[in-house]
């Protein structure tokens, strides 16, 4: 029997990669594995697909990494920090404004103002005319993100003491420029808000209280940085060739919404919805029993747990919200972990939250964007300082010219 027609079980193929089922399944769900499905017996998965993964391993681990000299954020021992200050302590110490001001700055500043360029925004607010109110703020975000670009007359400089002003004036848009979630517009009374607090009314129109406010300033924080993901890579190549901060921005925006980084979130938000219609049992086991990976739980980067997870998950319970909403998130939550032993990580934590909280679709997937602008700008504005260019290659692993053949025109007219 070839390769081709040779057939795994669940065990063999998950042992042959070095996986967990989990993982298989979730390569299965990717398109990256195929799988069959017995009638009454178990499911079994193609043998070439899971040796081309192998081969593919190998290679990878062969290759030389990728590293970005940084002395933004350090990832290790379960824990994270923000030049060298705990990230989780910061979470409850600081306001989301303070951190981005330390992150670009690397010294605490004394107050924070940022700017409210009023004629800017009503730019923004006319270029989202066109969109539908279903649009989500992540591609309101774009849009803004475009819009205060062409109004800064100075964007292509990349001194700190530009950047830094231009990144406060473009947080300041990108908040205020989403439509308030009631309805109503009350933009001239907020300047003096802070980030969470706009964020808020935009985000839901449960009422916003101090604890609420606060838990989202938190999660601000916690999601400001994370050493270099993928939305991060992009920025810093992208700052790299000298991409002004606000082509930097877009760049990460337009990466983050990928459903495996920034946008996992939209997937425990419909879980949460789902389990609200069917009960969490129920919701669960459809997908499991699928094949299907649950997004939000497990970190390479913390076997013990995503330490951003339990801040956000234990502070739902001082914000008396709906009993019945925050019991949704707690049996999916406790189910998932139960069937996959995978802790939640802070995808699942912002669903949570916002499923919580009442708020509109792909409001965790917002916050998480406009947390990490903040630490776009600040490896932007190390990348600046970077003189060094670094062409890249690739691995190539396909055809040779030799094993192809002759070009088309010269094979001659067909027969």
């Amino acid at each position: 029997m070839s390769t081709d027609d040779l057939r795994l079980t669940t065990a063999e193929a998950a042992d042959r990669l070095g996986v967990k089922p989990e993982t298989l399944y979730a390569y299965v769900s990717r398109g990256l594995i195929e799988r069959r499905r017995t009638p009454g017996g178990p499911s079994t998965f193609a043998a070439r697909d899971v040796e081309r993964l192998v081969r593919a391993g190998r290679r990878t681990r062969s290759l030389p990494p990728l590293v970005f000299p940084s002395s933004l954020t350090l990832i290790a021992d379960g824990r994270y920090a923000y030049r060298g200050v705990d990230a989780v302590a910061a979470s409850r110490a600081h306001r989301f404004e303070e951190v981005a001001e330390w992150l670009w700055r690397g010294s605490w500043p004394d107050e924070v103002r940022w700017p409210f360029d009023a004629a800017a925004l009503d730019d923004v607010l006319a270029a989202q005319a066109a969109a539908s109110v279903e649009c989500l703020p992540l591609d309101r975000y774009r849009i803004i993100a475009a819009v205060a670009a062409a109004a800064d007359p100075v964007r292509h400089r990349t001194e700190p003491d530009v950047v830094v002003p231009a990144a406060r004036r473009l947080l300041r848009l990108l908040v205020h420029g989403l439509p308030r979630a009631d309805g109503r517009e009350a933009r001239r009374v907020e300047p003096a808000r802070s980030m969470a607090e706009v964020l808020w009314t935009r985000l839901t129109t449960t009422p916003r209280t101090p604890a609420r406010v606060g838990l989202l300033d938190a999660a601000l924080v916690l999601l400001a940085d994370h050493e270099l993901p993928s939305s991060t890579l992009a920025v810093r190549t992208a700052a790299m060739v000298r991409a002004d901060v606000y082509e930097v921005v877009g760049t990460g925006l337009s990466v983050c919404g990928g459903l495996r980084h920034g946008g996992a979130s939209l997937g425990v938000e419909a879980l949460l919805h789902e389990a609200a219609r069917v009960g969490p049992e129920r919701a669960l086991a459809d997908r499991l029993d699928r094949g299907d990976r649950i997004p939000g739980f497990g970190h390479p980067l913390y076997p013990d747990g995503d330490p951003r997870a339990p801040v956000l998950l234990d502070g739902l319970d001082a914000l008396d919200l709906p009993a019945e909403r925050v019991s949704v998130v707690r049996a999916v939550v406790d189910g998932t972990t139960a069937r996959t032993g995978l802790a939640p990580n802070v995808d699942a934590a912002l669903a949570a939250l916002s499923y919580a909280a009442a708020m509109a679709p792909g409001a965790g997937e917002a916050t998480f964007a406009l947390a990490r602008t903040a630490g776009w700008v600040a490896h932007a504005l190390e990348q600046y300082e970077t003189p060094t260019f670094m062409r890249t290659r690739v691995d190539y692993v396909g055809p040779r010219v030799d094993d192809v053949g002759p070009p088309v025109e010269d094979i001659g007219p067909p027969r």
